[in-house]
C-alpha cells in the first residue's frame, strides 16, 4: 500500500541522512531534519511501521535505523531529484576524455578512470559487441604475393585485422576493387547481418560473379573472426577502502567476488542497453547473493536507437544516485559524440 505523506517524509529524511553519514539514523535526528514538527516518540512509531513494511532495518542493538534496498528503490523512483552538473564539471569531464589516445580501448579506459574519480566508486565501461557494430569499411593490403592483411573497421572504432593467404596472382589493384565492392555491398550493416548475407552471397557467387568477386567474398568470410570476449574496463577498486560499509573484510570479499564475475557484470550493464535508458539495480534486485549490500547505475552510450556499449558504477547501496546519475549520463553523451566524430 502507498505510504502516507508523513511516512514518505520520514523515509526520505532517513535515506538522505544515511547517504551522507553511512550511520544508523535515530528518531531525534529525523525529528530535527524532517520538518514534520513531530516529537521523537511520534517519529519512532512511524519508523517502527516503516520497519514492518520492509523499508527500514535495525542493525544490531542500535537505536537507529538504516534504509533497505526497498527504501532506496522508492526514493529513486518517486522522490529523488537529480542534481545537474556544474559547467566546470562538464568541462573537466569533456577535457579529460579528450586527452585519451586514438584507439577505442584508450578512450574507454579513460572514461572508466573519469567515472571512478568523479564517483569515488568502482567504475565499469564495456566495449561494444562486434556482432551489433555496423560495418564502416574493409581495407586489404598486399604484404607479399599470396599474403594479404585485411583490416575491418566497425562503428565505434572497433578494428579487426587478420592476415589472409590468397592466390599469388592477386594484385594491389584487385584488392582495392574487392574492398570497394564489399564496402558497397555491406556498408552500414551490423556484423551479424553481414555474416548472414555472406552465406547467400557466396552461393550466388558460384554462378553469377566473376573470380575476383568470389575471392573478395571469401576474404570477407576469413576476415570475420569468431566473437571474442567483450572487453570490460574496471577502475577505482581502491575506492572500496574509503567506504565504511567495506571495513568488514567479509563484505569487501563479497564485492571483489562480484567484480570477478565477468558474465554478471556484463548482464548488469547490458540491461541499460536493452532498455535504452539509465538503470539502477539495488541489492537483491540482482540475482547475485553477494550483491545484497550493493547498488549499481548504468547507462548506454552510442546512438540512442542502437547503443554500442554501456558504462556504470558499483558501490554501496547508499550511493548518492542523484549526484552520480548526471555524471554517468553526461560522460556517455561526450563519449558518444567522440566516437561518432573520430570513427
Amino acid at each position: 500500500m502507498p505510504l502516507l505523506e508523513r511516512e514518505r517524509q520520514v523515509l526520505t529524511t532517513i535515506v538522505e541522512s544515511y547517504i551522507v553519514d553511512a550511520a544508523p539514523v535515530g528518531s531525534r535526528t529525523v525529528a530535527k531534519k524532517s520538518g514534520l514538527n513531530l516529537s521523537p516518540a511520534s517519529i519512532r512509531n512511524i519508523m517502527a511501521d516503516l520497519t514492518e513494511q520492509g523499508y527500514l532495518e535495525q542493525p544490531h542493538a542500535s537505536a537507529g535505523r538504516v534504509p533497505s534496498a526497498r527504501a532506496f528503490r522508492l526514493y529513486i523512483n518517486e522522490v529523488m531529484r537529480v542534481r545537474p552538473l556544474a559547467e566546470s564539471q562538464k568541462n573537466r569531464i569533456a577535457g579529460l576524455l579528450g586527452t585519451a589516445g586514438p584507439e577505442l580501448g584508450d578512450i574507454l579506459r579513460q572514461a572508466s578512470r573519469i567515472l571512478s574519480g568523479h564517483s569515488l566508486q568502482v567504475s565499469l565501461v564495456i566495449a561494444p559487441r562486434h556482432a551489433d557494430a555496423r560495418w564502416k569499411r574493409i581495407e586489404f593490403t598486399l604484404i607479399k604475393p599470396g599474403l594479404v592483411m585485411a583490416v575491418l573497421i566497425l562503428q565505434g572504432g572497433m578494428v579487426l585485422d587478420r592476415l589472409l593467404e590468397t592466390s599469388p596472382d592477386i594484385t594491389a589493384d584487385d584488392l582495392t576493387t574487392s574492398a570497394n565492392y564489399l564496402n558497397h555491398l555491406f556498408g552500414d550493416m551490423t556484423v551479424s547481418e553481414v555474416r548472414s548475407k555472406l552465406v547467400a552471397e557466396l552461393r550466388k557467387a558460384e554462378t553469377q560473379f566473376g573470380e575476383l568477386y568470389r575471392r573478395a567474398l571469401k576474404m570477407a568470410v576469413e576476415a570475420f573472426e569468431p566473437e571474442s570476449r567483450r572487453e570490460l574496463f574496471v577502475d577505482g577498486t581502491s575506492n572500496i577502502l574509503t567506504q565504511p560499509e567495506f571495513s568488514d573484510v567479509s563484505r569487501m570479499g563479497e564485492l571483489f567476488r562480484v567484480l570477478e564475475n565477468h558474465t554478471k557484470l556484463l548482464e548488469l550493464l547490458d540491461k541499460s542497453m536493452d532498455e535504452f535508458k539509465t538503470v539502477f539495480i539495488l541489492g537483491e534486485e540482482s540475482d547475485l547473493e553477494s550483491f545484497r549490500d550493493l547498488g549499481s547505475i548504468s547507462t548506454p552510450y552510442g546512438p540512442s536507437e542502437h547503443p554500442l556499449g554501456a558504462l556504470g558504477v558499483i558501490g554501496p547501496v547508499r550511493m548518492d544516485y542523484a549526484r552520480l546519475a548526471p555524471v554517468l549520463n553526461f560522460t556517455a553523451r561526450v563519449l558518444t559524440r567522440m566516437l561518432d566524430r573520430r570513427f
